[in-house]
């Protein structure tokens, strides 16, 4: 060595260790990182395949879904047709039918379903006698009812359902 003193090589050998310990340091940390990088990457590859699976489940859950879904409308459906042909449209009409008495004690009572189809009943009363008299209806057709007969089925189909 021919030019430099021995402490100027003493100093460049601590520079040199000092200089291999932190290449060592910055070494280890590198690696550290990188498997830890490794990891993660290793998890996120993991959780793709969970995601996926997810995924799939969520779309079989969403179509199971829509499969009820499809049967409760098909099912309101159905008894959305059945309701339309029950006796939903009531109504009753009281007067006195002979002028003799009075607190209207006669009354006829349409019941129709939602297309007008159903049934008047009428009940005469009188100071000696009482009639019961029953009238089909036929799409809301008021042909041989009388006046109070038709204005109950009236109150019937327009919902009002006075007294």
């Amino acid at each position: 060595m021919g030019g430099l003193s021995s402490s100027t090589v003493g100093v460049l050998a601590i520079i040199a260790m000092v200089l291999s310990i932190l290449a060592l340091v910055v070494s280890i940390a590198a690696l550290r990182r990188t498997a830890q990088s490794r990891r993660e990457h290793r998890r996120i590859a993991d959780a793709d395949i969970d995601v996926v699976e997810a995924l799939l489940a969520r779309v079989s859950a969403i179509d199971s879904v829509n499969a009820q879904i499809k049967g409760l409308t098909d099912l309101v459906n159905v008894t959305r047709d059945e309701m339309s042909h029950s006796i939903r449209h009531v109504a009753v009409v009281r007067y006195d039918a002979f002028r003799e008495l009075s607190g209207r004690l006669s009354f006829s009572a349409a019941l129709l379903d939602d297309s007008g189809d159903g049934v008047v009943f009428t009940s005469l009363r009188g100071r000696s006698e009482s009639q019961t008299i029953a009238k089909g209806v036929n799409a809301g057709a008021t042909e041989h009812l009388t006046p109070e007969e038709t204005q109950a089925v009236s109150y019937a189909l327009s919902a009002s359902g006075a007294d």
